[in-house]
């Protein structure tokens, strides 16, 4: 059997490809929207990819299941959950699998579980290899159902449906998952740092029998007592994730082979193109954001955190603009984008913003200061607030006094709370949140912001008070 995880820093996306040597054919897992991968690892070890299998409906990334079957120019058949009802169907699948099902190639057998509570229609996949045993499963594929040290969140669809789902995870993690034995391998849809769960540990695959044993989540509890320690300060979640699932139950727009956006525009066409309700998005680094950027972009440095962010704060019907610092760059800005559904990408700054300066455009600038020049501007400047845009949970580890908190990614709702009349100082827990939030200020009309450069992070390292 030939094997690969491939995994997506940031949104911590776990899809896979596994492969019958005998039969030269393959099945890809809960694949990403960026498919070249899966295309070229199968190339390179002569497989044919014939199935395209989900567990559920994703909430947190457009899946890739549509794309790669375009891509092989149909030659693979989709497979996805039958459970859930019309609501939760995948309407692009070719087949809607159920338990005692199963999908066949050479040595390698895929079965489903039906596991609700993260979604209604969640399954499942357990692979059983038969050169080695042919009834007891050598790997489960929990999607967002198990992950290693927790499982999938059920409060994702909204305060009316989390008990219900939360109750109904509560009897697949103490009934469905006791049919998979101690020994089977798992590999979830996702590792730490993603936002479908509350505690998922930073190994990218366990056992069963570890997880029971170990993990607090698989902890026999009274029913009651378990859905109120699960539902116990569950993070908060983006926007996003709602478009998420529409998108992805009834399937993305095919992009194709090249990449939209990778199109130069000069300073003059990106100048005419914000008068066309284009949104720019600069992704340099905060430092040079800060040191010039163009009045009303918006700041998301590139790397694996664009993604999450972009989901947090951008709006889904503007067409998008990219400045770079350089112009190979903007196929990875662009992938990150398509990951969670930003398709109208029109192209990016040539020359960057030296060339916006050069054509006589204006400039506007985002201060920033130090915590300790912070700390001396407290004591000094009475009007200056604090603006706090961590999580609640970084919030509750320690913050300046005084100081107001709002998630960065609530505060184009919340931004009537933040103070007018005198200057903002933003802190997050490094200085990248806190530049991103500090561009919707500056774009909303506050003219005396500063990013704290260094965070909370450098606030704590200098020794400098904490409430």
């Amino acid at each position: 059997m030939i094997f690969e995880q491939h995994f997506v820093p940031g949104l911590a996306i776990a899809s896979y490809l596994v492969g019958d040597e005998k039969t030269s054919q393959a099945a890809v897992i809960d694949p990403t929207r960026d498919v070249e991968t899966y295309i070229q690892f199968a190339k390179q070890n002569g497989l044919h990819i014939k199935y395209i299998l989900e567990t559920h409906v994703h909430a947190d990334f457009v899946c890739g299941s549509k794309e790669l079957k375009t891509r092989l120019n149909d030659d693979a058949q989709i497979i996805t959950s039958g459970y859930g009802g019309d609501d939760w169907a995948q309407a692009f699948a070719d087949r809607h699998v159920q338990v005692n099902e199963t999908v066949e190639f050479g040595d390698i057998k895929l079965g489903f579980e039906h596991v609700p509570g993260h979604t209604p229609e969640h399954i499942a996949i357990t692979l059983y290899d038969r050169s080695r045993s042919d009834d007891t499963p050598w790997v489960l594929f929990s999607g967002d159902f198990l992950f290693v040290g927790d499982v999938g969140r059920p409060d994702l669809l909204g305060e009316d449906q989390k008990q219900q789902l939360a109750h109904e995870l509560y009897q697949s993690v103490f009934q469905r998952l006791d049919a998979i034995p101690d020994i089977t391998e798992v590999f979830p849809a996702h590792g730490a740092g993603s936002l479908c769960g509350k505690a998922i540990g930073s190994r990218r695959s366990s056992t069963v029998g570890f997880e029971r044993k170990f993990s607090e989540s698989l902890r026999p509890l009274p029913e009651d007592r378990w859905v109120r320690k699960l539902l116990d300060q569950m993070p908060m979640s983006p926007p996003y994730f709602k478009r998420m699932k529409a998108i992805n139950r009834d399937g993305a727009p095919i992009i194709g082979p090249e990449l939209p956006g990778q199109i130069r525009q000069t300073a003059k066409a990106v100048r005419d193109r914000v008068c066309e309700n284009c949104l720019i998005v600069d992704t340099r680094s905060k430092e040079a954001f800060a040191a010039a950027h163009i009045p009303g972009s918006i700041s998301i440095p590139n790397g694996q955190n664009l993604p999450t962010w972009a989901g947090w704060v951008l709006p889904y019907d503007r067409p998008v603009m990219i400045v770079v610092d350089d112009p190979n760059d903007m196929s990875s800005v662009t992938t990150h984008l398509l990951r969670v559904g930003f398709d109208d990408v029109r192209g990016y700054l040539e020359g960057g913003i030296d060339a916006w300066e050069g054509a006589g455009y204006p400039i506007a600038r985002l201060q920033t200061m130090s915590v300790h020049d912070l700390n001396r501007k407290l004591d000094a400047e009475k009007r200056l607030t604090v603006l706090d845009v961590r999580t609640e949970k970084e919030w509750n580890s320690g913050h300046i006094d005084g100081a107001i908190h709002i998630h960065g990614g609530q505060l184009q709702d919340r931004i009537d709370e933040v103070p007018k009349d005198g200057p903002i100082a933003v802190v997050c827990g490094s200085g990248y949140r806190a530049s991103i939030a500090a561009s919707f200020l500056l774009r909303h009309g506050f003219d005396d912001v500063t990013n704290v450069i260094g965070g909370m992070s450098a606030w704590k390292a200098a020794d400098l008070a904490t409430t």
